[in-house]
């Protein structure tokens, strides 16, 4: 906590752990019991990602947040991904978690924006 005077001013930043855990209960949750089949890839991304929102916005923090997520069949192929951000280092942040089962890699990603 900061304190201005007589008042405290409580800081807010990005719960990277809770946030972590959100991640890996939402790729748990829709991966765990399935084995790979492309017809169910965009209802499995779509999940994720409502899931990951809306645990998120119940944390009630003045964050935006973008929410992506990537399933691919594991077949041995690589995988890159990077990204760039123009951005407050004080405030915003990222988390991106892996998951793995027999047949599924995934690799979920949540950007959080901190509200002016």
């Amino acid at each position: 906590r900061r304190v201005h005077g007589e008042e405290e001013a409580e800081e807010i930043t990005l719960n990277s752990d809770k946030i972590t855990e959100i991640i890996d209960e939402s790729m748990k949750t829709t991966l765990n019991s399935v084995t790979w089949n492309s017809k169910k890839v965009d209802q499995w991304t779509s999940n994720i990602i409502e899931h990951c929102l809306k645990r998120l916005a119940e944390m009630k923090k003045p964050f935006k947040y973008i929410v992506t997520a990537i399933v691919m069949q594991k077949t041995g192929a690589g995988l890159h991904s990077s990204f760039t951000a123009f951005w407050d280092n004080s405030a915003d942040g990222f988390c991106s978690v892996p998951y793995e089962n027999d047949t599924i890699h995934c690799i979920t990603t949540v950007y959080g924006l901190k509200l002016d």
